[in-house]
């Protein structure tokens, strides 16, 4: 964990560095790359385990449930924000 926060302190160090210097860096390219190797790590982590899949049976319900329920529960803050924050008609 230590190693995680360190990498992403200095990623917040550099990204501070570049934008002193005037060098802007399109993120969202990289953050969806980013993103893309995590969740593949993740789900190779998750099939090389034998406990998880020998349990997914059990584990798999309660699973689903919270994942839609984090879905729901973004969506509706998303919105909620959006209402509040967003922008008028008209421009602003």
């Amino acid at each position: 964990m230590f190693i995680i926060l360190s990498l992403m302190a200095l990623g917040m160090g550099v990204g501070c560095m570049l934008r002193r210097r005037g060098r802007s860096v399109d993120t969202s390219r990289t953050a969806s790359a980013t993103i893309a190797v995590m969740i593949f790590i993740f789900g190779a982590g998750v099939g090389a385990n034998r406990m998880i899949l020998d349990n997914l049976g059990s584990i798999g319900i309660p699973a689903v449930v919270i994942a839609v329920s984090g879905i729901v529960g973004s969506l509706v803050a998303a919105c909620g924000y959006d209402r509040l924050f967003g922008k008028k008609e008209g421009g602003r």
